[in-house]
């Protein structure tokens, strides 16, 4: 079969389609967060498929303009194509937008890193970061992917979710990471969620940082946003993140769901 995209032989089936059109993606994704330059080797190190089949993607993807070839120093990035699929979606996702300024203003009001996400795969992916301007200089940026079941984040998703699919994504957590205790800590975010409706996790992505994390339900993507904020753990151990962090992060959350007209009492403290 010619794995390629955009051309297939008059033989290919479904099932081949779709499996070039998920390497297509997977390929596109390894350029993100920052869109780095990337070479056809280095593609097929990081995505795991064979350098031919990657030179053959790259060269289709370029030709339909989704990639850019860099001949100074032979290596692709993204192209306006697919910057155009990016910008497409979030303009269907209004609540980034308004959910800005409410979120850059509690962040100031309080001097913590907010963060709203979305979940995909085993990771939660930042949509928006917004810092306050003595914050903690914890690693996360737009674009950052935080392992879902080591964040507050994560676990405040996988608590929405019915036992059922519940079940299934842990299925999937077990075998991505095995050396995780995942059922307590997991549990435990449940029971906090169910009854706080936020839930607390105490250096569980960096030593020195306490996280908390709420749900957000709005009509264009229930049960898709996930808001958490984080803080240097010496000045505010668990017992503080829960009397004071969380509901302030439960009030920034009715802010943001309650849409743009709330806009001028967005302060969080």
């Amino acid at each position: 079969m010619d794995d390629t995209l955009g051309t297939f032989p008059r033989t290919t089936t479904p099932r081949d389609e779709i499996r070039v059109l998920a390497r297509g993606l997977t390929l596109l994704k390894a350029f993100c967060p920052r869109n780095a330059a990337r070479s056809n080797g280095e593609l097929a190190q990081m995505t795991a498929l064979p350098k031919a089949t990657v030179s053959r993607l790259t060269a289709t993807l370029t030709r339909l303009g989704y990639l850019e070839y860099l001949d100074e120093s032979a290596r692709y990035r993204l192209a306006h194509a697919a910057l155009a699929l990016g910008f497409g979606a979030l303009s269907t996702q209004d609540i980034r937008m308004r959910a800005r300024e409410h979120m850059q203003r509690f962040a100031d009001d309080n001097d913590l890193v907010v963060v709203l996400a979305v979940r995909e795969g085993n990771v939660m992916v930042c949509h928006e970061v917004c810092r306050g301007r003595g914050a903690l200089t914890i690693r996360v940026a737009a674009g950052s992917r935080l392992k879902l079941p080591r964040s507050a984040m994560g676990r405040a998703w996988m608590a929405s979710l019915a036992p059922s699919r519940r079940a299934a994504v842990l299925r999937e957590l077990e075998l991505a990471f095995p050396h995780d205790p995942l059922h307590p800590a997991l549990d435990e975010a449940a029971a906090e969620i169910a009854r706080s409706r936020f839930c607390v996790t105490v250096g569980s992505l960096e030593p020195d940082v306490n996280s908390v994390a709420t749900l957000i339900d709005v009509a264009q993507s229930p049960g898709a946003y996930v808001l958490g904020c984080s803080v240097p753990a010496f000045r505010y151990p668990r017992e503080r993140c829960v009397a004071e962090i969380g509901p302030l992060l439960l009030g920034l959350r009715d802010r943001i769901e309650a849409g743009p007209e709330t806009a001028g009492t967005a302060g969080g403290s």
